[in-house]
């Protein structure tokens, strides 16, 4: 009896002692997971991408990993990059992040996520496609052109401008918007061109600008702005340089001295009318006479503004003989002088002889006295 308990207690504990917790039914597990997005590619033309899995199902204690596999079609047959994991720690709705995969272009991406499981959890995995594990990764862009790149004009004239914004990224741009310190004018808001509120990929808005009384020269910048779905706004810039040059100017001065020819007799007096005009398209300062056989009629006249004419009469007394007299004016345009003259002969004659006085022979009319 005894010998019979021992071999029953011995072959007892021989069939417990492997496994005393045996694994009948693992449990089943699911992954739902949030890639996210959109993203937009960093300055440097990269973004990294990461996708968040939850776990369920499972048990408190479940072990194993995640794997996270990243493709750039909709088929998930283009990996980018390598697989990455993370460990797990638990299957009952805890979270588990991917490691990032870096982009450098924009598009779509597609993540598939797998638990591999263990003896107490189902291996689970998410499909190709699957709701929120389809990140856009966005390239907004914004240009503008400000044409013509340059410009000369006369000072005081107006400046034109044609303003070109081109939504050349891959992503709607909204709330689009053109400064322009120097030109005001050239600024465009929403309010003014409804286009400008929502620029769709390859949107271009076109419009022409002024800038009035330009006074010196400037380099123009017109600056455009737009918001893309998520990031920052975006913005791009373009120069038109003005240069603003003073009129060409056509200084002129005319002279003229009346009467062209004159008779006096001599040790008579001259008399002259002399007029002077502006006929150039710009103001003469200094503007002066001389005349050298004629010192009276000498004239500072000052300045005269295009068009405008000064006359005036003066005289050469006591003329004794004949001369050729000559009026020179001269006038200054900034740094240039001009001049004109003109001529105005004097003859001197001759005062008319006076014949002499002769006093009459008196005739004496009396008869003789008869004689005899």
């Amino acid at each position: 009896m005894s010998g019979d308990t021992s071999k029953n207690a011995s072959t007892t504990s021989a069939c417990s002692a492997p496994n005393e917790n045996p694994v009948v039914n693992p449990r089943p597990t699911s992954l739902t997971t949030n890639a996210g997005g959109p993203y937009v590619l960093g300055a440097d033309g990269t973004v990294a991408l990461s996708d968040t899995a939850t776990l369920s199902g499972g048990t408190s204690a479940a072990g194993g990993t995640i794997t996270f596999m990243l493709f750039s079609d909709s088929a998930c047959a283009n990996q980018v990059g390598g697989d990455v994991a993370t460990a797990v720690d638990g299957a009952d709705g805890q979270d588990y992040t991917s490691p990032p995969i870096t982009v450098n272009s924009g598009g779509t991406y597609y993540w598939v996520a797998s638990y591999g499981g263990d003896v107490n959890n189902v291996a689970s995995s998410t499909a190709c496609g699957d709701e929120n594990e389809t990140p856009l990764v966005i390239k907004p862009h914004i240009s503008v052109s400000k044409s013509p790149d340059a410009q000369t004009i006369l000072i005081g004239q107006t400046a034109n401008f044609t303003i070109t914004v081109t939504n050349d990224g891959d992503s709607t741009l909204t709330d689009v918007h053109v400064t322009d310190a120097l030109a005001p004018g050239c600024a465009r808001t929403k309010a003014d061109i409804p286009g400008l509120a929502s620029m769709a990929p390859g949107a271009i808005v076109t419009y022409t600008c002024s800038l009035a009384n330009v006074t010196a020269s400037l380099t123009n910048v017109a600056i455009a702005t737009g918001k893309p779905p998520v990031g920052p706004d975006v913005s791009a810039s373009d120069t038109a340089v003005v240069t603003a040059v003073a009129p060409a100017t056509h200084p002129a001065i005319v002279i003229v001295k009346n009467p062209k020819s004159q008779t006096v007799t001599s040790g008579g007096t001259a008399t002259f009318t002399i007029t002077v005009t502006n006929t150039g398209d710009v103001a003469l300062t200094d503007v002066t006479v001389t005349d050298a056989l004629s010192p009276n009629c000498n004239k500072t006249i000052g300045t005269l503004a295009p068009g405008q004419a000064v006359s005036y009469t003066c005289t050469r007394p006591n003329v004794t003989a004949s001369f050729n007299n000559v009026a020179v004016v001269t006038g200054k345009a900034g740094a240039t002088t001009v001049t004109a003259q003109d001529t105005a002969p004097v003859t001197a004659k001759a005062k008319p002889l006076t014949p002499p006085t002769v006093k009459p022979k008196v005739v004496s009319h009396k008869k003789p006295k008869a004689t005899g």
